[in-house]
């Protein structure tokens, strides 16, 4: 058994500060945690002091769960090579035909632009990744293989989720089996994208989608990009495959532009289905307009959470790797300005609920040490302001620090 760590003068949050109802900060407390077998095994109040052979000064930062990137493409991202701005695609089609001799013919190897993917991740606070990997007939399974190799050297860093994903479409590009191979290997969750749209059979993409999700026991992870009444028949589609296959809490749409499309009565409707069948919406809070209505989901109880998606890739020349910028993306797009919706916000790219209860915390014995340290006085100005991650730690382990 491993010698225990303590993690000396960190502060956490227990309360908010408020004046004439007005809440103008949170108040917190400063406490000594014992980290042991890569859990915290004990937290103490700082003046009941327990003596340690191994310590770390926590330089009284705030202590905040770890950060999780919950859609991006390892396999994608250009990362490290010189720059070249995006070449012109007329369609999605056109994109991803060209995609592959583009990512084949760049100075770095996949696993070294993986590995700068990661990298920066980390540096940002994230210790939890999900990423779709292309599976299909032009790459067949060696993008899936390049990432795999990759993590290889990150055990003991990071937990992650890889998604089987057809890009070029579950039927158009015969992916199938390909898909299948992938989850026989082990990948974690299957993918799609736009089965209404790309593939030209909503009912028969689907079905192969679930008859896979089911002989596997894996859920499901679907680009939805498609408006109009390609989107929201996906919708529709999606929760009755959902019901009819028990595949509650299995479910999430990408994307998910299409829901912006309901209205009246049927929005209402489909908004609570979702939160009845568990079907989660992954965003990447885009700000060309076609953002789905993601405040009125979570008001209407659907799980939301946010990722990357491109980080410098074929598709995009944007984006930094910084999964706390999309956050505070998404809180100036839904005005988030008090000190609780901020607060309660950060559970977006955490997965755990923080409203904060008088004298309560998030911070548990018994939990993973997996956590960040940041120089805020709460988790509203860490959103707010962007604060860099001072210390991040995964199952007790430093795998970060400025």
């Amino acid at each position: 058994m491993r010698d225990s760590t303590w993690l000396r003068n960190v502060r956490v949050e227990n309360d908010y500060l408020e004046k004439e109802g007005f809440t103008y900060g949170s108040k917190s407390e400063t406490v000594d945690i014992e980290i042991k077998n890569g859990k915290i095994s004990d937290i103490i109040a700082q003046n009941f002091r327990q003596d340690g052979n191994n310590e770390i000064d926590g330089k009284n930062y705030l202590i905040l769960p770890t950060l999780r990137e919950m859609h991006c493409h390892l396999d994608k991202s250009k990362l490290g090579v010189p720059w070249k701005p995006i070449t012109p695609a007329n369609n999605i089609v056109e994109r991803f035909t060209s995609e592959i001799d583009e990512l084949d013919n760049l100075s770095l190897s996949l696993k070294e632009r993986a590995k700068n993917l990661i990298e920066t991740e980390i540096s940002n606070g994230v210790t939890f990744f999900r990423s779709h990997i292309d599976v299909h007939p032009k790459v067949g399974q060696r993008y899936l293989e390049g990432v795999l190799e990759t993590l290889e050297e990150y055990q003991g860093q990071l937990d992650y989720e890889l998604v089987a994903f057809p890009q070029h479409g579950m039927l158009r590009s015969n992916a199938y089996d390909d898909v299948k191979k992938a989850l026989e290997s082990g990948v974690q969750i299957i993918g799609g994208v736009d089965p209404s749209s790309l593939d030209g059979d909503l009912e028969r993409s689907l079905s192969q989608t679930f008859e896979l999700a089911i002989q596997f026991n894996v859920p499901i992870d679907i680009h939805v990009h498609d408006r109009g009444e390609h989107g929201t028949e996906t919708v529709k589609k999606l929760i009755e495959y959902t019901k009819q296959s028990n595949w509650q809490g299995k479910v999430a749409i990408s994307h998910a532009f299409g829901l912006n499309d309901f209205v009246g009565e049927e929005r209402e409707m489909v908004f609570s289905e979702l939160a009845e069948l568990g079907i989660s919406v992954i965003s990447s809070v885009p700000i060309n307009g076609r953002i789905p209505p993601l405040e009125e989901l979570r008001t209407a109880g659907v799980n939301v959470n946010l990722g990357c998606d491109n980080v410098y890739d074929s598709w995009s020349p944007f984006g930094t790797g910084n999964i706390l910028e999309k956050l505070n993306r998404y809180a100036e797009i839904h005005r988030l300005t008090t000190q609780e919706a901020l607060t309660d916000s950060l559970a977006l790219i955490t997965g755990k609920p923080f409203n904060l209860e008088k004298g309560k915390t998030w911070l548990k014995k018994d939990m993973d040490a997996s956590f960040l340290l940041v120089d805020s006085s709460s988790a509203a100005e860490f959103v707010a302001r962007q604060s860099p991650v001072k210390f991040s730690f995964y199952k007790g382990t430093v795998v970060h620090s400025l």
